[in-house]
């Protein structure tokens, strides 16, 4: 019987290489390479766990959002990374976050067309929200990324908040 950490050990490396495909391909390699039988629903954990030890889980995403606005900080000058969290009971939870790099921001002040559009897009997944961004046009006709934000919904106080940012 193979234990969902047998199948996240064999499936570490098939997944960097393979980040696109699901369960089912997993299963079927499994199935395929070790001559055995998997249900779907244990080569789905087995995948998952795979993945949270590949690329760390949701939580531990959040725990370095702070060092990673740091980095960009400092090996950007003059970008903007800003990062909104409330408090709720004894934990900080994050609320939304907004960036626009330094070359970008350049690249709108002396590239573009001094026009800029906003819009929105709902994330799906595990956590949800929306994923605002602001565009330009540079000299060729081409859409030129400004900056963009992450919050958790469509209200009058984020896209407040996100166009002062902006």
């Amino acid at each position: 019987m193979a234990s969902q950490g047998w199948i996240a050990d064999k499936l570490g490396d098939w997944l960097k290489k393979n980040p696109d495909k699901g369960a089912k391909a997993a299963k079927e390699k499994l199935e395929e390479q070790y001559d055995i039988k998997v249900k779907y629903s244990r080569a789905w954990a087995g995948m998952k766990l795979a993945l949270n030890q590949v690329h760390g889980t949701y939580t531990d995403s959040f725990q370095e959002l702070s060092n990673w606005a740091a980095q960009i900080e400092k090996t950007s000058p003059g970008s903007l990374v800003e990062i909104d969290v409330k408090k709720v009971g004894k934990k900080h939870r994050f609320q939304r976050m907004f960036v626009a790099f330094r070359p970008c921001i350049d690249g709108f002040l002396y590239g573009c067309r001094p026009y800029i559009g906003v819009d929105a897009t709902r994330l799906v997944g595990r956590y949800s929200g929306q994923l605002a961004s602001a565009t330009s046009v540079d000299g060729h006709n081409w859409l030129f990324y400004v900056a963009f934000a992450l919050f958790d919904s469509e209200t009058d106080a984020n896209w407040l908040w996100f166009m002062k940012s902006l």
